[in-house]
């Protein structure tokens, strides 16, 4: 199943500053998994590495720290904020090498060395999330970590959309302009298939009270919302729910998922009946001529778009590549890779 997730504040926009000291924490050999604040929230992951990161506080000369090894990744993500910097400051006696944190993709944000124990990760207009991969050396120490963040306003909401690179978004009372890198598209059906009725593309209005299909690479986007009206497309089948209710208004009825035939909306009961539908999500109700020839599914006629570009090995063969999650893969991994700090489709 696609998932969406969308977090709403009500502050006005402003810089503000979050600061995790692992000095002051206590304990040996801690595993650390996540740190959720007010504003981003920290994932962290043990990848390829035989040692996940840990906490370990001060012992003998060593200073209290939390050790990242390598192929350790760390997620930096913003809950309804944009992240402007990021501060490592790493502990100095560290026995190991001490090494930084690379950046996936690269080029999201730029890396400034203060000093030899200090980098500064920074973005000029922010970014959703971000997610560093340990390269070089056996292991960091990181003493504190300083994130800078800019909380966004009450009139925008934030999008998370999955690896899968497609959700449903419906609001009947909340008109948006669609952001950049943001497809949204409506259907109508003919002969039992979905067929594409009206796109929705960067700096379009998306009127209320209109479901759709959302498109997108995988990440957080910000949908500002609009005093303008935008064109409403009145043979969109799509339908949708503010709350998690029962789906209503045919006598058949579809839920968004990737199934066996692809992307598209399958029955979600056995006879098609009616199902909970989830907060902003989209369905399909259908009340086709004859009941007993509905089929359980309606995929699309054409692909919704998966704008990847098929791999070359033979200029990528020696290149690291990385899954979605960052974690380094083998020549024979298949699926979306990431390269360069781009993504590719090796079939």
């Amino acid at each position: 199943m696609f998932s969406l997730l969308c977090f709403t504040i009500t502050s006005q926009a402003q810089i503000k500053t979050e600061k995790i000291d692992f000095t002051k924490m206590s304990g040996r050999g801690i595993e650390v998994k996540n740190i959720d604040r007010p504003g981003v929230i920290l994932l962290f992951d043990g990848g390829e590495a035989q040692y996940v990161p840990a906490f370990y506080d001060k012992k003998y000369n060593e200073e209290a720290a939390l050790r990242m090894y390598y192929g350790n990744i760390l997620t930096v993500k913003g809950k309804q904020s944009k992240i402007k910097e990021i501060h490592f400051k790493f502990a100095t006696k560290a026995k190991t090498k001490l090494t930084t944190l690379k950046v996936i993709p690269k080029g999201m944000m730029s890396l400034k060395r203060i000093k030899k124990d200090i980098d500064i990760w920074s973005s000029l207009n922010g970014v959703d999330s971000v997610m560093f991969i340990l390269g070089d050396g056996n292991q960091v120490r990181i003493k504190t970590i300083d994130i800078v963040y800019e909380a966004l306003p009450s009139d925008s909401v934030v999008f998370t959309i999955s690896a899968a690179r497609h959700a449903t978004l419906y609001y009947s009372n909340k008109t948006f302009t669609i952001p950049q890198g943001v497809v949204a598209r409506t259907y109508k059906i003919e002969d039992n298939m979905l067929k594409l009725s009206k796109k929705y593309v960067s700096g379009d209005v998306l009127p209320k009270d209109m479901a759709v299909v959302l498109e997108a690479d995988e990440g957080r986007y910000t949908f500002w919302m609009t005093e303008k009206q935008g064109e409403k497309d009145e043979k969109n089948v799509l339908k949708g729910t503010d709350d998690n209710c029962q789906t209503t208004g045919g006598t058949i009825y579809y839920g968004f998922s990737n199934g066996k035939r692809g992307v598209g909306f399958y029955w979600r009961k056995a006879d098609g009946g009616a199902f909970e539908n989830g907060a902003h999500k989209a369905y399909i109700a259908y009340t086709p001529s004859s009941t007993a020839q509905a089929k359980s599914y309606l995929v699309f006629d054409t692909a919704t778009g998966v704008h990847l570009t098929a791999l070359q090995e033979s200029q990528m063969e020696d290149e690291p590549t990385y899954n979605l999650a960052g974690q380094r893969v083998g020549k024979d991994y298949k699926g979306i890779v990431i390269i360069r700090g781009k993504k590719y489709l090796r079939k």
